[in-house]
């Protein structure tokens, strides 16, 4: 019988109908209740149930049943909406997963286990179904036999519940099992058919166990293997029908070891793919698998073995082959099939499909043949005897199902009460004896066991383990106590101090060293041990044996100046707190009020005084206006303090920006979505909706009605004006591929013609809407001008005045000066003032001191408790030495590398956590082995969650749910992956036994982090993949800890920043860096800004450029980049409010001038061949066409002018670096730099001058060619001595990299050669540097300061003998990209520098074309080559010209589709209306027809209507021809049938149908042809097929009026005029008359020119 939906939908309305009544009323179900109830079969493959709820209309006659339906959802929830929207929810998520199994595969698994079981004289006393649908696999319970069963999905629950009262049945996911207070915990028999999906189930016990039982719970299928296997008793049957994926799958191995190590594999059966098309009318592979528990097994059986392999068959076509197929269905007897094919699914890949022609009967006698030989080969009495069947009375043990062995004669269960506090290998006293806490799992997972383990009682000393336990329990309590109160707890404190005291006094320190081995025999030992520090050989109590350390302790009688008060009220307490501030000063408020006078402001809104470093900056507009609205009613007094403070708001409020300088990008997230949908309505001729989800960045559009402007002047491909606009929204492109043949395989390449045309289209649209903005009334544009200018134009930048500040404590006595400069003053108020920023200083500026002197003002005044510095690993120890020498009475962790191995790990800690320390210094990879905060982490993804599930019932409350699947179904998996990490970090926060301290309970508060350029690597979603100059999207491991540290302090002040980041190059290439920096420090002002994601944040700032390039196929190719910056002053604003920015000429420090040179020279022999060679590659493409002997890269048809560039930069610097052929020349940059070097070397040997020699395209390597020793072997041969030459990268470590600076500085060696990398930061050699040579220019700005920087820096003693200037020697090589990318990092450290020092003038600036992951623009590439200044210009028009000559393109196919449309439309037009004719001509015929209407077949013209309905069954299973074929009449109209077949030529299915007097056929059912599943319903088929015709004649004529609808837009479209092309003609234009002049100019080349060699350029720089 086959599948009917129509059928299964009314069934299971019925049964729901039936369970909601019986469950009202609160009683059993009847027999005829539950014959109708066994009907259910779940809505797998009705998709018309997600029509609930929506505004869609359910057509035809599935419209009743689903109205039955929803209002027996509504009467079973009630009044409660949520439950309503659950039950709707929970039916619709079942269309994809919910098939029933067969009857008689489960009858046939059922009879073959019964019959082992009675053969055998076994009992089955337990059966678990754990995915129990309405209970299938039920009946394999024998009588007797104890059943559970589980059902995830509520309704089936119900149904399941009332069906099978005598099961205990549970409405519960499978993963809840552990927390069922069953009878049985091990089960002899679990069957089902399994769920299947890359879903996670998160099970606190298998994730407990970790490894292979914790990657299980990834994906459903597997999960519910595992989890049965486990509670699987010893010789018990597994047999679940599942999909194949669990056999096939290369990446489930995993799996297929679990289960054969566990258990003998009774039966594989693969089953055939259209078995669910009975039960849900749809295909799907699957397997019958069955497993008998066999945890003793020592070997592996070769059907074991072949189980876990998969192999693929050739298809037969060349080059191809099948997904994987499990090896062992190759064996005889493993597939339910009569035959198998390979063919290509749906998802275009190629498999093995299995078929059964036969009837079901046969299908069912050959699957109980096969199980029967299975089972009798296989099934093994012996194991299942062995679980307590064979007469011997076994205890079982509560965790596992064999008898109770004890491990070891003193191991033992441990009884006594187990603090919060104690973990793993936590040392008690239990039953007179001292031992260790071992904590275990269960074998069914269900608790965790507690075990006691002796310790060897040679090793510990009872009355010394009394003394220490009691001090233990002291300090977790006092500890705990005061995290948690946040309250000094004195009687705790005096109770440790005293216990500890008593054993110091019986037993010594805690270091002597019996006390020290005994400790840390307890592994809480680590965290005690550290109340007692040693420093030296003094021991003395940790901190918290003498104050709080988990919060600040206000010491009442330590005063301070008012403005010491008001900085620690505004960081301790988070605002100024006067009366903190009386009680700190010891003044009265009025006179702390004059003391404090323009430093602190009234703010009536919040009633309290703020801080003018608060008051007058950040938003003043809003700040402003708040104030204002509060005046009417206050107090005179209250009032004129108001007033000040608003006039003082008034004066600093930036100039407004009118909406001529705004440069509105569309798509700005700030604008209200309502304005672009009044411009989609104008656009597109139609109302619209246009709604925006922060929590996933994403816009949705709706039409309200259709739109032939959508649907032709703005669609490609399959993709609409509702989808472009959207695109446009989001200044994106869509993906779209084709379809090609590529080694005789059809492949999926992009479809760069469609994706011009679409992005040409975009782009179109987001030019409209900036017209048709400003043709907008002025009251709109001026709303804009408000919005933006409050959210963007509202910053001022607070002043940072330092002079002030005495820095008590501070020695400068091992410093060669004896106070700070202004600018590191001034660094260090601004860091105290706002509690961090970035400290953007040039290097060699004194960074390292800012950060010692800040982490101490800040804990000094009480602004921080625990401040922690982070750097380098080549830096850190100067930092630490720097800390120290300033503040020598300072307490500063400094771990070494050894504490950091995980031995000593958690002991430094404990040290970080229980002690004040005024500094703690670690490097960056030590930071880096901080656990962070669970707690911190449960809260994020907790606010994460909460937003996307607003997200979900915003979307579900609105008009667009239905439209919005994709995003719904994306929001609705992020939602159930949210909710398991927020379980897995649940269950790792409630068995948080062996973990060390982290980051939260450590108390760091603020961090300094050093070269934070290294951590600019922050992962962000971006949605523009295709551009460049992004940066690295992906992030790294590193950067996302530091952004959970510093989210952890932001939650805990709840404000911004809580870090100060410091570095000379905080910008290391693009401005797009500007975003990481600010997703770091300024979380909630990128809320303010609607700014929740990188692409929302580059909406408003940049725009993008694109260029086209020919690609190797000749296909021409979009480029785009992000190279326009837009809005740069409130950019420049918003970075420069918590920015300290300075370099050396702005401080005025004493460093030398920095002379820069560029040394152009002419190419060599070889290098003028291989430019020839690079021109003619970039043009064709072709590898071969370089002459390179070296192997072709692998990426070269993807990244034709990156190999290009690269290739260039090479043949720059050396041709050696293409490959041996090339030799040595004396005129190549080695030899010139050679000769360079050992200039300088003699002119400067009288103080023994030092040099730096930077390359990053060749480094050192020992045993093969490279740039430095090729140096380095021309300047031994010209007489420098060959140790004073030396290599950064030969240097090993710390000790060997400082002996090099050492070395430098007393000039005992002269050269260094080294890369960016390894040699631009952490040397500090400088005191006789004379030059830097840059051999290659480096693609950013920042390594061409760190390089420049290790020479020019304070310290440099060429004042004294050199002119005070260090030379900056840049070699470059005409006609290459040399000078080029010069000229390129100047522009760009140029704009940065402005955005920086505000003294930017322009409101957008653009970057270059060129980086080192995407190469630079073909044309200009070869015009750069050419040497020739006209090329470059002729180049760029070329470029021009081509986009403008493909846009042309695009304008005519698109006018030439119109036409072709206007035809089809006219024709389609006519068609419909003689289709339209002909059905109400056979609709008058029906109706009018007087004869008797019944189906009359000619075999059978006397037949019952169940008799007629019979044999049209039996023509649908016999008849075979693809002509119609007549069988019958039905008022006066012919019935017809014909055979349908596949493009193989196999039988698919009958399709029957009416032909009516108009000699139209109509379809049985109007769609699939098919007749239904009953034979009354077949033999009414015709009545039903012509009921439907006025329907059909409505929807001809709605076509033909959507037809009529394009025409007028598809005309204009033909009759409109390109409007560029006045732009091309004038382009050609110049092009030619550029051309001329490159013509004659060549000619003038060919009449003989010297050529220019060795050109410098020199710009001497203060």
């Amino acid at each position: 019988m086959s599948y009917n939906k129509l059928t299964s939908l009314v069934a299971n309305v019925e049964a729901i109908e039936t369970a909601v009544k019986v469950h009202r009323q609160g009683r059993t179900a009847t027999m005829d209740e539950k014959e109708v109830l066994s009907r259910y079969s779940g809505f797998g493959g009705i998709r018309e149930v997600q029509d609930i709820g929506t505004d869609r209309a359910v057509a035809g006659n599935m419209a009743e049943p689903l109205n039955r339906l929803e209002k027996a959802l509504r009467t079973l929830a009630g009044e409660d909406e949520t439950v309503y929207r659950t039950l709707v929810e929970s039916i619709k998520a079942s269309v994809l997963t919910a098939f029933y199994t067969p009857r008689f595969l489960v009858d046939a698994v059922a009879r073959q286990i019964h019959d082992t079981f009675k053969a055998n004289g076994l009992q089955m006393r337990s059966f678990l179904e754990p995915s129990a649908g309405i209970g299938g696999f039920l009946p394999v319970a024998m009588p007797g036999t104890h059943s559970y069963a589980f059902e995830k999905d509520c309704i089936t629950g119900l149904v399941l519940s009332l069906l099978h009262d005598e099961t205990a049945t549970l409405t519960a996911g499978f993963e809840t099992i552990g927390g069922q207070d069953f009878e049985h915990t091990a089960f002899d028999v679990i069957a089902s058919n399994i769920p299947f999906g890359n879903f996670r189930v998160f099970d606190a016990e298998l994730w407990k166990k970790g490894g292979i039982y914790e990657q299980a719970t990834k994906t459903i299928h597997n999960y519910f293997f595992v989890k049965a296997m486990e509670l699987l008793g010893e010789g018990g049957l597994l047999a679940f029908v599942t999909s194949r994926g669990i056999a096939d799958t290369p990446g489930n191995k995993f799996v297929r070891e679990y289960l054969v190590s566990h258990a003998d594999l009774i039966s594989a059966i693969r089953l055939p793919d259209t078995l669910f098309m009975q039960t849900s009318g749809i295909e799907v592979g699957s397997d019958l698998l069955i497993f008998q528990k066999h945890t003793g097994k020592t070997a592996l059986s070769l059907r074991d073995r072949m189980f876990l392999q998969v192999s693929r068959e050739k298809t037969g076509k060349e080059g191809t082959a099948t997904e994987y197929t499990n090896k062992l269905f190759s064996l005889p007897k493993t597939t339910l099939a009569t035959s198998s094919r390979i063919t290509m699914n749906r998802f275009g890949r190629y498999v093995r499909k299995y078929q059964w022609t036969g009837d079901e009967t046969a299908m069912s006698q050959y699957l109980a043949a096969l199980l029967k030989y299975d089972f009798n080969s296989h099934f093994r009495k012996s194991l299942f005897m062995g679980n307590g069947q064979d007469g011997i009375h076994t205890q079982l043990s509560l965790f596992g199902g064999g008898a109770i062995q004890q491990t070891s004669k003193d191991r033992r269960p441990y009884t006594d009460k187990v603090e919060d506090w104690m973990k793993n290998g936590a040392m008690v006293v239990f039953e007179g004896q001292v031992g260790t806490l071992q904590y275990r799992k269960s074998s069914h997972y269900r608790e965790i066991a507690i075990d006691f383990v002796p310790v060897d009682g040679g090793k510990v000393n009872m009355e010394r383990a009394k003394d220490y336990f009691p001090i233990r329990e002291a300090y977790f309590e006092l500890s705990l106590k005061e995290r948690e109160e946040q309250e000094e707890q004195t009687g705790l404190r005096e109770e440790l101090n005293a216990l500890y005291d008593a054993f110091v006094a019986k037993w010594g320190c805690f270091h002597d060293n019996d006390n020290k081995e005994f400790i840390l025999l307890d592994s809480l030992g680590t965290e005690v041990f550290t109340i007692e520090m040693q420093s030296g050989k003094d021991v003395r109590k940790a901190d918290i044996m003498r104050e709080p350390v988990a919060f600040k302790k206000i010491d009442a009688n330590k005063k301070l100046t008012p403005d010491e008060a008001l900085a620690s009220s505004l960081n301790f307490h988070g605002k100024v707190d006067m009366d903190y501030i009386v009680q700190a000063t010891g003044k009265a408020e009025e006179e702390i009020i004059g003391d404090l006078k323009g430093e602190i402001f009234y703010n009536p809104v919040s009633r309290e005084w703020e801080h003018k470093g608060k008051f007058l900056a950040g938003n003043v507009i809003d700040k402003c206006k708040g104030i204002l609205s509060c005046l009417p009613g206050l107090p005179e007094r209250e009032k004129e303090r108001a007033e000040a403070a608003a006039r003082a708001l008034e004066e600093i409020r930036p100039e407004t920006i009118p909406y001529e300088d705004l440069d509105i990008n569309m798509g700005e997230r700030w604008i209200d979505p309502k304005l672009y949908a009044d411009f989609a309505g104008e656009l597109f001729g139609v109302g619209a909706e246009v709604m925006y989800f922060d929590v996933n960045d994403t816009y949705l559009v709706r039409l309200q009605g259709y739109s032939p402007v959508a649907y032709n002047t703005y669609s490609v491909r399959n993709y609409n004006g509702e989808e472009l606009f959207v695109h446009a929204l989001q200044d994106t492109v869509p993906e779209m591929t084709k379809e090609i043949e590529r080694n005789g395989e059809r492949v999926r390449v992009p479809d760069e013609e469609a994706m011009q045309e679409a992005a040409t289209k975009i782009q179109e649209i987001r030019e409209r809407f900036n017209r048709w903005l400003d043709n907008r009334p002025v009251e709109v544009r001026d709303e804009l001008v408000r919005v933006y200018n409050e959210r963007f134009n509202c910053y001022v930048r607070p002043a940072y005045d330092g002079s002030a500040q005495t820095f008590p404590n501070l020695s400068f006595e091992q410093f060669p000066y004896d106070e700070l400069y202004p600018s590191q003053k001034d660094a260090v108020q601004m860091i105290k003032q706002n509690g961090g920023g970035i400290c953007w200083h040039e290097v060699g500026t004194g960074k390292t001191m800012i950060m010692c002197v800040a982490a101490y003002e800040m804990k000094r005044l009480g602004l921080v408790r625990k401040p922690l510095i982070i750097g380098l690993k080549a830096n850190v120890h100067d930092i630490a030495d720097t800390f120290r020498k300033a503040y020598p009475m300072a307490k500063v962790l400094y771990p070494g590398k050894e504490d950091f191995t995980p031995a000593n790990r958690k002991e430094v800690f404990s040290k970080i956590k229980n002690n004040n320390w005024d500094c703690i210094i670690l490097t960056h990879d030590q930071f880096s082995k901080i656990p962070q905060s669970e707690k911190t982490m449960l809260k994020i993804f907790s606010e994460e969650l909460a937003d996307v599930e607003r997200s979900l019932e915003v979307l579900e409350q609105s008009t667009m749910r239905y439209r919005s699947g994709r995003m719904q179904n994306g929001l609705e998996k992020r939602k159930q992956n949210l909710a398991a990490k927020l379980d897995e970090l649940q269950m790792k926060i409630n068995s948080r036994k062996d973990d060390a301290v982290d980051f939260h309970a450590m108390g760091i508060d603020h961090i300094f982090v050093d070269e934070c350029h290294c951590y600019k690597n922050l992962m962000f979603q971006t949605r523009h993949t295709r551009v460049a100059g992004i940066g690295n999207t992906q992030g790294s491991q590193r950067a996302m800890n530091l952004l959970f540290a510093i989210r952890d302090i932001q939650r805990r002040t709840g404000r911004d920043l809580g870090a100060t980041f410091l570095s000379g190059t905080v910008v290391v290439n693009a401005l797009t860096e500007l975003y990481v920096m600010f997703k770091y420090l300024r979380p909630q002002e990128l809320r303010r800004q609607c700014i929740s994601c990188f692409d929302a944040w580059a909406a408003i700032f940049t725009r993008k450029t694109a260029d086209y390039e020919l690609g190797v196929t000749g296909t021409i190719k979009r480029k785009e980049r992000f190279r326009t910056y837009i809005k740069v002053p409130e950019l420049a604003m918003f970075l420069r409010e918590i920015t300290d920015y300075r370099t050396t000429e702005m401080m005025h420090l004493d460093v030398p001038a920095k002379n820069v040179r560029f040394l152009s020279n002419a190419p060599t022999v070889e290098q003028e061949e291989m430019i020839g060679r690079l021109v003619a590659f970039a043009n064709s493409g072709k590898w071969e066409d370089l002459g390179l002997d070296i192997p072709k890269p692998e990426n070269l048809d993807k990244s034709k002018m990156l190999v290009a560039t690269t290739v260039a930069r090479k043949m720059s610097l050396d041709m050696r670096l293409l490959g041996d052929k090339f030799g040595d020349s004396g005129d190549n940059k080695a030899s010139i730099c050679a000769r360079m070097i050992y200039d300088y070397y003699l002119r400067s040997a009288a103080n023994r001058g030092t040099q730096f020699v930077f390359s990053d395209l060749s480094t050192y390597k020992p045993g093969e060619w490279n740039i430095y020793s090729d140096i380095k072997d021309k300047l031994v041969r010209l007489g420098i001595p060959a140790d004073e030459i030396q290599f950064i990268q030969a240097i090993r470590n710390e000790r060997a990299r400082k002996r090099l600076c050492e070395d430098m500085n007393k000039g005992r060696v002269r050269v260094v050669f080294g890369s960016t990398i390894m040699l631009g930061t952490g040397i500090n050699a400088q005191e006789k540097a004379v030059a830097v040579h840059h051999l290659d220019i480096p693609w950013v700005p920042a390594y061409m300061e760190q390089r420049d920087g290790r020479a020019v820096r304070k310290g440099n003693t060429v004042k004294l003998w050199g002119n005070n200037t260090v030379d900056v020697v840049i070699y470059g090589t005409e006609k290459t990209l040399d000078a080029y990318k010069f000229n390129l990092l100047k522009n760009k450290q140029m704009f940065i520098n402005q955005i920086n020092n505000g003294t930017i003038a322009l409101r957008r600036i653009d970057e270059d074309s060129m980086d080192e992951n995407n190469g630079m623009n073909f044309a200009e590439f070869v015009a750069i080559l050419s040497g020739n200044t006209d090329l470059l210009e002729k180049a760029k028009l070329d470029n021009r010209i081509m986009q403008l000559e493909k846009e042309q393109g695009f304008f005519k196919k698109e006018r030439g589709r119109a036409e072709r449309k206007i035809d089809a439309n006219l024709l389609e037009i006519e068609k419909a209306g003689q289709a339209a004719a002909g059905m109400a001509r056979d609709w008058e015929h029906f109706t009018a027809y007087a004869g008797t209407k019944a189906t009359m077949l000619l075999n059978l013209p006397q037949a019952t209507t169940e008799e007629t309905g019979r044999e049209l069954h039996r023509i649908a299973k016999t008849y075979r021809s693809g002509a119609y074929g007549t069988i019958g009449t039905y008022a006066g109209l012919n019935l017809l049938v014909r055979s349908e077949y596949g493009l193989d030529g196999v039988f698919e299915r009958n399709t029957f149908f009416v032909e009516g007097v108009s000699g139209l056929k109509y379809r049985c059912n109007n769609l699939s042809g098919a007749l239904p599943l009953g034979f009354a319903e077949s033999a009414r088929y015709p009545q039903t097929t012509l009921e439907k015709l006025p329907a059909l004649i409505a929807r001809q004529q709605k076509q033909a009026a959507q037809f009529e609808s394009e025409i007028p837009v598809l005309r204009e479209i033909v009759a409109r005029k390109w409007n560029k092309a006045d732009e091309l003609a004038r382009a050609r234009q110049e092009r030619k008359e550029l051309q001329q002049r490159i013509d004659e100019s060549l000619k003038e080349a060919e009449r003989g020119q010297i050529p220019l060699s060795g050109l410098e350029t020199t710009v001497k720089a203060a």
